[in-house]
Parts: structure tokens; sequence; C-alpha cells
């Protein structure tokens, strides 16, 4: 079986000498004995060095841990290292910087400019330079980066970033607007509105992209004035009309 090795340390190492850890009672007030490998009851168990090796996959090494992992005389003055738990974490550690490292280097140019204005990096930065404050990110705080990456909103996020650049949204005391509008309390929020109002989402977009407004005015076309049509009744009255006579031998005294 492998190893489990647990350390109890001594908090100032060069100046301890000795320490007596005797039977004592738990917060539950039960007592807590050390038993030996004999199955006797002891008096406690004493530490003669700063750094105590315990493999608690052996019964006795883990009837001593058991012991004093929980004794009064722990606190403030020992720690406790479990080194295999440190092997896991360090070993999962490595295992998430690799993952991010290679969705690092698998990014598009584009990708990175858009993951750059969420690091608060300059995405105009060269190619080259860009890429290696990435992976250097990447490497160093996978956790994040992966987050990052694998965010859903990821889109949103970026796009709430260039909309406050270019003033196609505004951030007014936390608050998101679009003109006079409040749209969120924070991030989330202003997402949930986009997401809520996908066409205009769609014309804030072309207007980041193109710079046209995202509501254009409809220009006002003035209409030439039409002649009023005349009635059917009123065109019979005028066809049927005498002539008036003409001249002034027609005119009858």
């Amino acid at each position: 079986m492998k190893k489990h090795i647990v350390l109890i340390k001594s908090k100032r190492p060069e100046k301890f000498n000795y320490c007596k850890f005797g039977n004592y009672k738990d917060k539950q007030g039960r007592n807590v004995d050390l038993i030996d490998v004999n199955d006797q009851k002891t008096d406690g168990y004493e530490m003669f060095q700063a750094v105590l090796s315990l493999d608690i996959n052996g019964k006795q090494h883990r009837r001593v841990y058991e012991f004093l992992k929980g004794h009064p005389l722990m606190a403030g003055k020992f720690i406790i290292e479990d080194l295999r738990a440190n092997e896991e974490k360090n070993a999962e550690g490595a295992l998430k910087s690799a993952e991010a490292i290679t969705k690092a280097t698998e990014l598009t140019e584009n990708a990175m400019k858009d993951l750059a204005i969420l690091m608060g990096l300059d995405s105009d930065l060269d190619g080259t330079m860009l890429k290696a404050k990435i992976i250097q990110f990447a490497n160093g705080s996978p956790d994040k980066f992966l987050a990052l990456t694998n965010d859903i909103d990821q889109e949103y996020r970026i796009f709430l970033k260039k909309a406050l650049a270019k003033n196609v949204l505004t951030k007014v005391n936390g608050v998101w607007k679009h003109g006079s509008i409040n749209i969120g309390l924070a991030d989330e929020q202003a997402i949930v509105w986009l997401k809520d109002n996908a066409d205009l989402y769609a014309l804030l977009r072309r207007q980041l992209r193109t710079g046209k407004p995202a509501v254009e005015e409809v220009p006002v076309v003035e209409e030439t004035p039409q002649p009023q049509a005349l009635s059917t009744s009123t065109i019979n009255e005028l066809e049927n009309e005498a002539p008036k006579p003409k001249g002034w031998f027609n005119n009858k005294k």
C-alpha cells in the first residue's frame, strides 16, 4: 500500500525541545486516550523532535494522528501538513495548467484580442506578445483563465467592455445605460437585458461595428399637394350647365 505521510510540525522549530501530549477531553467532553500497539491505554504521547512524520495508512500511526490532531496543545503551536493531499493538489493544478495552456495556444487572433479585453490587457499588442502574455496568464492562473474561456456569457461581457469604450453604452455610478434607459445595476443584469432585447442587441452590435446609431431617424418627406378630385354630381352639374350668352346683342330689352 502506498504511504500516506502526514507531518506534525512545530511552528517554532528553532526553539522546540520536547512536548508531552497527555490524554484529554474533546470539545464534546469525551475522554480521548492514546492506545498503544498492544491495545493498551497510555498516558499520552511524547514528541522529541520539531517534526513528526506519520504514515497514517499504518494502524498505530493512524492512532497517534487521530489523537494529536484534536489535542488542545496543537492550537497555535503546531501545524499539520498532509503530503499526499499536497501532492494531489499539485497534480490537479498541473493538469489544469496544462489544459489552460493547450486552450491558450489554440486561440485565434480575434479570440485572443477579445480575451485580452476581459483580462484587462491591451488588445492592440503585437500578436506574438499578446499570445505570450495570455499563455503566461493561463499557466499562472489556470482556474481564472478557464473560467473566462468557458463562460457561457463571454460574448456579452466582451460586448459590454467594447460598447463602454465606444460610448455605445454608458455606465453611470455603476449603472449600465442605453441613452436614458437603465439596463442594469451590474454586468449580470445588463446581460439579462441584452438577452431579453435581442433585436436591439443586434442593432447595438451593428452600431459598434459601423458607428451608425442603433435607431435611425426616419426622414420626413413633404408631400406635394394633389388636385382635389371632383365628385360625380359636381361633374354632371357642370356638364349640363347651359353656356352663358356672349356679347351685348344677345341681351333682351
